[in-house]
């Protein structure tokens, strides 16, 4: 063969299996694209299932509030949406859907020509299960929106649940869904367990868990509770820290007691049947509001009852990334708890960071007692601090019962600092609420 015509069609070849590849790469979404994939997440779950699918589906997946951004509510109009929203708080948006839930409840957009399907996750221990994804679909409907498919409702990232919703996804889409919903399960063995504060009326306790399959900066783990019928699943911040200052994967778990005085299943489960030595299946999680800061920055750490352990899983994870003394930072710690007598817990542990310099100042409230007083109640006895530290850049983080310290603290935040501020800080993520 001429070598002239042979190299010119290797050339031709080539091209064309370059043409080839051009074709079939992934290509983002367009603003006039039909097909619109958002998510409503505070802790990350629900972002990353939106991601898992947007890359099966070729599109994108935005928060709420990031598409609200750029688009008037009237640009859903001829769209089928797809919406994967969690439920925070006593049955709020996440903060990416605050701005975008406003504008909806407010909205007269006809909406007749838009389809959706809806994926609510949430946690049927709390009154207000799924309560924001049941909200979007009020709001759509009285729109004119039409529901392509009955809106699920998932508890604690059910995967067969999540599955089935994905299957009806895609008969409604004419395409295969095969979207993992979390990391698979690895084995971990309880090292030990000791109870916190011997004498309170609600028990604490520390549990130390080994796994080697997990990272040592994990922030969130979600645990199996075997049960005769059907497995529960329950999230527990890492603590990363033992009372005795040794590092690892601890956990600071309350014995949750119902009304009718029966134990909490999970709670029950950990903290008095599992024995030390004995195996357990946890998986990692992805948890948005336990993120560090992109750059050395002074924290606010704001906790109360087993809150702690978010707090101290934060305080743990910024030492190793940013020595507070190397970087000359001031973090303030303020945990609330119940009984100056009987829950003074991780006290050595805690005064060892204050004296190591990890901590510049804590203060610790009590409840009961003779002064009884509430973590919050610190931020207005030390506003000219707070002020300083947010001129510092520093980052506020909140732990704990949602309608307790989660409230009180963003309640006094507001009081001090104004609605214009406090919105200010928690769109540039220097608030950043980690309740439950």
């Amino acid at each position: 063969m001429n070598p002239t015509l042979a190299y010119t069609l290797i050339a031709a070849q080539a091209l064309y299996w370059l043409y080839y590849l051009w074709q079939g790469r992934p290509r983002p979404a367009r603003d006039d694209s039909a097909l619109l994939l958002l998510y409503a997440s505070q802790g990350g779950q629900a972002e990353t299932l939106a991601k898992h699918l947007a890359q099966n589906l070729n599109t994108r997946a935005e928060s709420l509030d990031a598409w609200h951004a750029h688009h008037p509510l009237k640009m859903l109009g001829g769209k089928t949406l797809i919406l994967i929203a969690s439920t925070t708080g006593d049955g709020d948006p996440p903060d990416n859907a605050i701005r975008f839930t406003r504008s909806l409840q407010k909205s007269g957009a006809a909406l007749a020509d838009t389809h959706y399907h809806l994926l609510a996750l949430g946690d049927k221990r709390y009154p207000h299960y799924c309560a924001y994804g049941h909200l979007l679909d009020q709001e759509l409907e009285r729109l004119g929106a039409t529901r392509e498919s009955p809106v699920t409702t998932v508890d604690n990232l059910d995967p067969q649940t999540i599955a089935y919703w994905q299957n009806q996804l895609g008969e409604h889409l004419q395409t295969a869904l095969d979207v993992p919903a979390q990391p698979p399960s690895v084995t971990a063995t309880l090292a030990s367990r000791s109870r916190l504060n011997p004498a309170s009326e609600q028990a604490l306790y520390h549990l130390r868990l080994t796994c080697p399959e997990l990272a040592a900066d994990t922030a969130l783990i979600e645990i199996t509770i075997p049960q005769e019928k059907d497995e529960l699943r329950r999230q527990y911040s890492v603590a990363g820290i033992a009372p005795d200052g040794s590092r690892g994967l601890d956990l600071i778990i309350r014995l949750q007691t119902h009304p009718d005085g029966t134990p909490g299943t999970g709670s029950h489960y950990l903290t008095q049947t599992l024995q030390p030595g004995e195996a357990l299946k946890i998986r990692a999680l992805t948890h948005h509001p336990a993120e560090l800061p992109d750059a050395p920055r002074p924290l606010i750490l704001i906790a109360s009852g087993s809150g702690l352990a978010g707090i101290l899983g934060i305080l743990t994870r910024m030492e190793a990334r940013y020595p507070a003394r190397e970087h000359n930072l001031q973090h303030w710690l303020i945990y609330g708890e119940r009984d100056p007598e009987h829950d003074r817990i991780y006290a050595s542990c805690l005064e060892k960071q204050r004296e190591d310099g990890v901590l510049a100042w804590l203060d610790r409230t009590y409840s009961r007692g003779k002064s009884r007083e509430y973590a919050q109640q610190r931020l207005i006895d030390h506003a000219d601090r707070l002020h300083a530290q947010l001129e510092a850049g520093a980052v506020i983080y909140i732990c704990g019962s949602a309608d307790k310290i989660g409230a009180g603290a963003q309640d006094t935040l507001r009081q001090i600092l104004g609605e214009k501020t406090c919105d200010r800080l928690s769109k540039a993520g220097r608030i950043r609420l980690d309740t439950y």
